[in-house]
């Protein structure tokens, strides 16, 4: 049985999260020639204050541009 986990950020409503799981278990009953009650989603909303990149908290105003760092520090 696939067990598909998603981490996301939290603001997501349930129409939005009914059509995900219902996305996802469709692409993985067709893809493995699978009965869609074998297909376990779980959504987990991380709060922004629990989610970082590039060493920058999500809830930074600036966050985008801090994230975007590509080089690595010398």
């Amino acid at each position: 049985m696939p067990i598909i986990k998603v981490d996301c950020w939290e603001g997501f409503n349930d129409k939005q999260k009914q059509e995900w799981i219902k996305e996802l278990t469709d692409v993985t009953t067709n893809m493995f020639n699978i009965p869609p009650d074998k297909v376990l989603v779980v959504l987990r909303d991380v709060p922004l204050s629990n989610w970082g990149q590039a060493g920058t908290v999500a809830t930074d105003p600036d966050f985008l541009a801090k994230s975007r760092i590509t080089e690595i520090p010398s």
